[in-house]
């Protein structure tokens, strides 16, 4: 039989009211609004207040009402609602009256909070909103009971994330109180009681309520992935279970918080699928749930990755005893993206052994990855080969594991660290790579607890036309956005400290009152007596030496033949009019005099090589003759790509673009070999 279903506008004194006791069930979410959520709320009260003139003459002619959105209940004939929906408003609305109630001290108010006991009837108190058993005391203790928000202190302890929002959206909305004129204050309980409607959404059906339930949007915050795996889970288990299970998700959830874990669901939803997964959450629960029961998903899945998880965001806590571990976990904490952590939580709940060797090889991995800049579906498609792997009982560690970086990927890292780091790279994979090299640096456990970390340059981007810098550097574009050039502090300067001489520098903008550097890597500059193009090189050979140790990146490649005739490489027809020979280098690309460089360059430019162009024409090595750009001597650069780059005006790969005369690319002659 079909089951009834009713929608129906109600004024929020019929809302609350004998009509409804609203209580929430085991599925339901934790409350979750915060103070930008309340505040919204409340600025548009006011603001429909002020915009209609409401004052106590004018209340009862205003026809146009204030809409609250809706809320989803299972409801039979009797006052008690089970809510599907619309928790968040409901709670915030009785915070909100009792604050009210106790600043104005209106027993009517309170009316709309507690259901009054008759003695005739021998019927006791009810609160009219009842939320989920670990946070209800608390609630009717500190918000719902006479006189309690009064006594509302920051200091009140509270045990879940719920409480915490409980307790700081009613001192909020005591502050605003404060603050609005008296008139506005006497008002707002009659508006909100008369004046406003909610859309009361209810049938006698569990399912067609949660069908409601998982389409229907309000003004709430959207549904986290959490709350809609927890209806399915807790709804597929036997009713006599239910609430074992519910305090087992529960104190899953307290001891994560909430954010991190509705994160925990996005990692075991690509364990379980081997895939990421898709914005459909429906689909995705009805494609996940043939292979495990509500049970199973708590027992078999939510708790002992819920452990595994804690053990990588909480790792200080958890390998306190291991300094090496904490050292590569504190880095991978720091990758751009969480796309790592699936494979690293399936191998502590499945293997948990060699845990330095196998994060050791997950950070070569997720950093190398972000050097790269890998897109989102690359990391997805290796990631999920990585836990299929695992699941197959593979060797993680072996040669050919999809773990291991690739050869042509080593290449271009090497490539990519030579460059112009600081403009090639983002901020994130910039920052990365030195904190990296300044963990390799230190020879304790770096703890970086810093709010800010920047990249500076020590010869600065824009040195003085007098200053001993160019003294000391005749190509200063050459140099100063490399690798070698870079530094580390917890906090930016002012601008004009950035361009100081290199004494003055070290001391007012590398350190602090104390006369250090919270970074390894910021201490070597500051040892340093001179920087000049010898020390730059030296200190570049040597960072870039550490991280192709740190990074297994000791590739090895076929030495390009020494005729003349063999190892000269062209462009011939580029873009724009670029034209070009050249031959690799111990150091990098030799573009010889002559080429043609592009005449123009396009948007897909990297920021650095726009800048090297614009030097070497400013220097007069690129010449404009005919409308061609020509190179006037030969002109090594630190790589092949880099070299293209500037050539052709555009983002290009050095070791495809450069082609012999029969039109073998500088790959297949650089012929690679990964060292075994």
């Amino acid at each position: 039989m079909r089951s009834s279903l009713s929608a129906e506008e109600t004024p929020l004194h019929k809302i609350f009211s004998d009509d409804f006791l609203f209580t929430m069930p085991s599925v339901q979410r934790p409350y979750s609004w915060t103070t930008e959520e309340v505040g919204e709320l409340l600025d548009d009260l006011v603001d429909y207040i002020n915009h209609y003139n409401i004052d106590q003459k004018t209340i009862s002619k205003i026809e146009e009402p204030y809409f609250l959105g809706s809320v989803v209940l299972v409801k039979g004939d009797n006052p008690k609602s089970d809510v599907l929906d619309g928790q968040q408003r409901l709670t915030t609305l009785t915070i909100l009256l009792a604050v009210l109630r106790d600043y104005l001290g209106d027993h009517e108010i309170d009316e709309m909070i507690v259901q009054r006991g008759k003695k005739i009837l021998g019927t006791s108190d009810t609160y009219r909103l009842q939320l989920r058993k670990r946070d209800n005391d608390f609630f009717r203790n500190n918000i719902q009971n006479f006189g309690a928000t009064q006594k509302l202190k920051s200091e009140k302890n509270v045990q879940t994330d719920s409480q915490k929002l409980i307790r700081d959206n009613g001192l909020y909305f005591i502050e605003r109180l404060n603050e609005l004129d008296k008139t506005t204050v006497e008002i707002l309980s009659s508006v909100i009681a008369t004046l406003c409607y909610i859309v009361v959404v209810s049938t006698h059906s569990f399912d067609s309520a949660f069908r409601i339930f998982t389409v229907l949007n309000d003004r709430g915050l959207d549904l986290m992935t959490s709350d809609i795996f927890k209806a399915k889970v807790i709804g597929d288990i036997k009713e006599e279970h239910q609430d074992e299970y519910t305090r087992k998700w529960e104190e899953v959830e307290v001891s994560l918080g909430r954010d991190r874990f509705n994160k925990l669901f996005e990692h075991i939803r690509m364990i379980v699928q081997k895939r990421k997964g898709s914005a459909n959450i429906k689909d995705e629960y009805e494609e996940i749930f043939p292979k495990v029961n509500g049970s199973e998903f708590i027992d078999d899945l939510l708790i002992p990755y819920s452990d595994a998880y804690l053990k990588i965001v909480d790792y200080r806590v958890h390998f306190g005893d291991s300094p090496q571990l904490l050292k590569i976990l504190g880095l991978l904490n720091r990758i751009d993206n969480n796309d790592w952590i699936p494979p690293a939580i399936y191998y502590i709940r499945h293997y948990n052994r060699d845990l330095e060797q196998f994060f050791n090889k997950l950070e070569i991995f997720a950093g190398t990855s972000m050097v790269l800049r890998k897109n989102f579906n690359w990391r997805m498609s290796r990631y999920s080969l990585i836990i299929r792997g695992m699941a197959n009982n593979e060797d993680i560690f072996a040669q050919s594991s999809p773990l291991e970086v690739k050869s042509e990927d080593k290449y271009e890292v090497l490539e990519r660290l030579k460059g112009d780091v600081y403009t090639d790279l983002k901020d994130s994979s910039r920052r990365y790579i030195l904190l990296r090299l300044d963990s390799l640096l230190t020879t304790g456990q770096p703890y970086y607890d810093h709010s800010v970390i920047t990249v500076e340059h020590v010869l600065p981007q824009n040195p003085e036309q007098d200053s001993e810098w160019l003294k000391n550097f005749d190509e200063p574009e050459r140099y100063v956005h490399k690798l070698g050039n870079l530094v580390l502090l917890t906090r930016k300067k002012n601008s004009q400290a950035k361009n100081y001489e290199f004494d003055k520098k070290k001391s007012s903008y590398f350190q602090t009152k104390n006369g250090v550097s919270s970074f390894a890597i910021t201490t070597q500059v500051i040892k340093e007596n001179q920087w000049d193009k010898a020390v730059l090189e030296n200190r570049q050979k040597q960072l870039i030496n550490m991280l192709v140790k740190a990074w297994e990146l000791n590739v090895h490649y076929k030495e390009v033949p020494k005729d003349e005739g063999d190892r000269v490489f062209f462009f011939t027809n580029g873009p724009r009019g670029a034209e070009a020979k050249g031959y690799p280098t111990e150091n990098g690309f030799m573009v010889l005099k002559g080429s043609y460089f592009a005449t123009g360059v396009s948007d897909s430019i990297q920021s650095g090589h726009v800048d090297r162009r614009n030097k070497l024409i400013e220097n007069n090595k690129l010449v404009r003759k005919d409308d061609k750009l020509v190179l006037m001597e030969d002109y090594e650069f630190e790589s092949p790509s880099t070299a293209a780059g500037i050539v052709l005006g555009r983002s290009a790969n050095g070791r495809t673009e450069w082609k012999t005369e029969e039109g073998k690319r500088l790959s297949e002659i650089m012929e690679s070999t990964a060292e075994m």
